[in-house]
């Protein structure tokens, strides 16, 4: 995860480069500014939120209606809340789950 800014990548629209470590809660979707240019989640296009280095981010997938999370260091980041927030873990390391 580290320091750096995060790409924020829709294939259809404007691509970004984000400093999460510089957003604070209280700067987030101020009057007239959203606080992220896109959801990590799919509104009907992939948008991918890859660090700089490629070494982690997520997926999401559109059709699927699913978030692929990848990258050891965010994995164990959040490794307690990520059941909680995605609920149902439809495949890992590639493989699909039993269940």
């Amino acid at each position: 995860m580290g320091e750096g800014p995060l790409l924020c990548l829709d294939w259809q629209h404007r691509c970004y480069r984000v400093w999460p470590t510089l957003i604070r809660p209280e700067n987030l979707d101020p009057p007239g500014r959203p606080g992220w240019p896109l959801s990590p989640y799919p509104d009907g296009d992939y948008h991918i939120y890859p660090s700089e280095g490629f070494r982690s981010g997520s997926f999401g997938h559109p059709w699927e209606s699913s978030l692929c999370i990848f990258g050891p260091e965010l994995l164990d980041a959040i490794a307690v809340d990520v059941h909680a927030v995605l609920r149902h873990v439809i495949r890992r390391d590639g493989r699909p789950t039993t269940a």
